[in-house]
């Protein structure tokens, strides 16, 4: 900045004086580098990316810069989301005029959960491995399944229609919001078979019987329809 050098001088009668002034300006300085540049205690650079846990929300971050009368700006620490965050760091030189700008992306991995929160069958709870019993001609159940994370995870169901006698697989696989970890869960339906042993139609030689019936035949028959 500006430096004033000022002379005086005194006459010899010791009375008349004259001052001389000269401004002295010297240039602020330019210089924008970093001499210290940490997020969670880890040296970055610009360019850089740093992954985080799933969940993490903010990161402690430190900046110095070579200059002391240099000045920082930061952008983008806190708040942050799932997937690509960006850590914006803008040095203004002492000049006011010089700048750079440092970028670092803090990569906020997604979650991994998948499991169920819910998992129903005809509103009844059930878990992985269990077994439910259904009337004969049971065809459908109402499954209900929801994931621990709604918000990422997907869910794909299969099995819980077109059901037949006898042993039927209910299968539900969650996929978890990073597209990779899954999970099955696997429930069967035992659908009861047919207990009906009544008969629709009982004739002997086209008339109506029932149980315990007595039927008069003429003699020497030898076989009835």
């Amino acid at each position: 900045g500006d430096n004033t050098v000022t002379v005086t001088v005194t006459a010899a009668d010791g009375e008349t004086t004259a001052t001389y002034t000269v401004t002295l300006t010297v240039p602020l300085g330019n210089n924008v580098e970093l001499s210290t540049f940490t997020v969670n205690g880890v040296d970055v650079a610009d360019g850089d990316s740093v992954d985080l846990e799933y969940g993490t929300t903010e990161v402690d971050y430190v900046v110095e810069t070579v200059d002391p009368d240099a000045t920082v700006d930061v952008v983008g620490g806190s708040d942050l989301q799932p997937g690509e965050n960006s850590l914006v760091v803008t040095v203004t030189a002492a000049d006011g005029e010089t700048t750079a700008t440092y970028t670092v992306t803090l990569n906020v991995l997604p979650n991994t959960d998948a499991s169920l929160a819910v998992f129903a069958v005809n509103g009844n709870d059930v878990v992985d491995g269990d077994t439910v019993e259904l009337e004969y001609g049971t065809t459908e159940v109402e499954v209900i399944a929801t994931p621990t994370d709604e918000a990422g995870a997907t869910i794909e169901i299969s099995g819980g229609t077109d059901l037949v006698s006898g042993e039927n697989t209910l299968t539900v696989t969650v996929t978890a919001a990073d597209g990779e970890t899954t999970a099955t869960y696997t429930v069967t339906l035992m659908v009861a078979f047919n207990s009906d042993t009544s008969l629709s139609t009982f004739q002997v030689n086209g008339t109506d019987v029932a149980d315990g019936d007595s039927v008069d035949l003429e003699y020497g028959t030898t076989e009835v329809d």
